[in-house]
């Protein structure tokens, strides 16, 4: 039976006053932060903050959040796939999957629980800036869990009684720009340093004790298996064809996932293995970061009331930047892997530090990280120190001009 427009009108009503009633100035906010809980679903109840390692208390002021796009169908494949004509309906190839929706939907749900303190009960524009790489999947993936995190029933954003979503603007920057999240922007000296870093006694070595299994996938995949970052192409690969429902082919059985996984993940610790290779592909992003971090230190920071830089990126995105820190460990990183940076306050002391924490998988809980040299709460101004080697000294051209080391060889990334 069709609602009579006297019904419409009351719930309506009900729910503007329901909305008018949750807003709560932004001034007055506590900004502590909540652990993510199922059982602690109310947003007044702070039991869940965090404690700090010091005796005194500490007040959050900024994140950083990070993340991988979720889990797609494939972006490329080897010449034997065969599903090598598969169309990956209704997606398309490289896109995101409903699968992949629902767990963005939920990390947005989580950081709403682990931040609903910190951030306004309702989206506020100056409070967050969210920007994502110019790839499709990445920005439908920040839509996902920007949904998720502020929805807006019961809210002064409410629009639709029907839908609990709003629109939220996601900016990102031009491929051709984009030095601190897609980091696709070419650098003839990056690709020297990775060829160079190949070439090391250690990692030849590692290389000739696969051979075999070098030989063997490049025989059974087509494709010139003769590198780590080609394992890892494969691996991917096939990782999202299972993903997406599709039976591999029986050859894999004795290759994918347990023979394959220690080289493939191998490849994210050469993409940075030496302090040139993580200025160059993490360097810019944690310049960035700490700029708005002591900014935010200084009261300077604009505007004045931002409270999150929420990104989403790529693999690599996420395997730079963490081993640019000296946090990354040998492992694949997932789809939907997320880190925040957190900058606290110490309200004894008055002293800024930032806690890392690293989620691999969306089910599991986030891993505080420590930073070679300091604590898990680092003081601002030490972890500036600790990360000063791999700082930017230059602009992106100067450091990326070619020393003439590798003839234009370059080796060929997953995408």
């Amino acid at each position: 039976m069709t609602p009579s427009p006297v019904t419409w009108l009351i719930v309506s009503c009900f729910c503007v006053a329901a909305g008018r009633a949750a807003i709560v100035p932004v001034g007055e906010l506590s900004p502590t932060v909540v652990l993510a809980s199922e059982d602690n679903q109310s947003g007044n109840d702070t039991s869940g903050s965090n404690e700090t390692e010091s005796n005194g208390s500490s007040t959050l002021k900024l994140v950083h959040v990070l993340f991988r796009h979720g889990p797609r169908t494939p972006v490329s494949t080897y010449p034997n796939d065969p599903y090598i004509n598969e169309t990956y309906q209704p997606y398309g190839w490289g896109a995101l999957t409903n699968n992949a929706k629902v767990e963005l939907y939920k990390i947005g749900k989580q950081l709403r629980k682990r931040y609903k303190d910190f951030m306004a009960p309702y989206y506020v524009p100056d409070l967050l800036h969210a920007q994502s790489t110019t790839s499709p999947r990445t920005m439908m993936s920040l839509q996902m869990v920007l949904a998720g995190l502020f929805p807006p029933r019961n809210t002064p954003m409410e629009w639709n009684l029907m839908l609990d979503w709003q629109p939220i603007p996601v900016f990102a920057e031009p491929e051709e720009t984009d030095i601190r999240l897609r980091m696709k922007v070419p650098c003839p000296r990056y690709d020297e340093a990775v060829l160079e870093v190949l070439n090391l006694p250690e990692v030849k070595m590692l290389h000739k004790q696969n051979a075999d299994l070098l030989e063997k996938l490049t025989e059974l995949t087509g494709l010139n298996v003769t590198y780590t970052h080609d394992v890892t192409n494969v691996f991917i690969s096939l990782l999202a064809q299972e993903n997406y429902g599709l039976k591999l082919p029986d050859w894999t059985k004795d290759y994918y996932p347990d023979k394959m996984l220690p080289l493939a993940a191998q490849s994210y610790l050469y993409d940075a293995y030496t302090p040139e290779l993580r200025k160059l592909k993490g360097g810019f992003y944690l310049d960035h970061m700490y700029e708005q971090m002591q900014a935010r230190a200084n009261g300077n920071l604009e505007p004045s009331d931002r409270r999150m830089f929420l990104y989403c990126a790529h693999d690599w995105t996420v395997t730079n930047i963490l081993s640019a820190l000296g946090v990354w460990q040998p492992q694949m990183p997932r789809f939907s892997a997320l880190i925040a940076f957190e900058l606290h306050k110490n309200d004894d002391t008055g002293e800024y530090f930032v806690e890392i924490y690293f989620q691999n998988d969306p089910e599991g809980e986030p891993e505080q990280l420590q930073v070679p040299g300091c604590a898990k709460q680092c003081p601002l101004e030490k972890l500036l120190e600790l990360s000063e080697h791999v700082l930017p000294d230059g602009s992106y051209e100067q450091l990326c001009r070619a020393k003439g080391t590798s003839n234009g060889e370059r080796v060929a990334y997953h995408k």
